[in-house]
């Protein structure tokens, strides 16, 4: 499964959306919401995302080691029998300074 790239033109991000921005050769660490929809949520589980991502629990991380700057797009769900809702996290990657 490869990472997902939202279009540039939509401009809107999902209802349940984390924007996050993050320099070029770092590494990305945060901790996901503990609730979806008024659902509590105890740990996530990787649908698609960038190389190298991953989650344990409720912490996501991404070494964006080799990423171009640009937007990427990590797509998580809930760790359930009947995960309902989908988590989106778009990562702004600007170039190293």
């Amino acid at each position: 499964m490869g990472w997902v790239k939202p279009p540039d033109a939509t401009g809107v991000a999902p209802v349940d959306t984390l924007q996050l921005t993050i320099e070029a050769g770092t590494v990305l660490t945060t901790t996901l919401p503990a609730s979806l929809s008024g659902t509590e949520v105890r740990r996530y589980r990787l649908i698609d995302g960038p190389p190298f991502s991953g989650v344990a629990g409720r912490t996501l991380a991404w070494p964006a080691a080799d990423a171009d700057p640009g937007t990427y797009e990590i797509v998580l769900v809930p760790d359930t029998d009947a995960p309902t809702d989908t988590l989106f996290v778009q990562v702004q990657v600007d170039a190293d300074a």
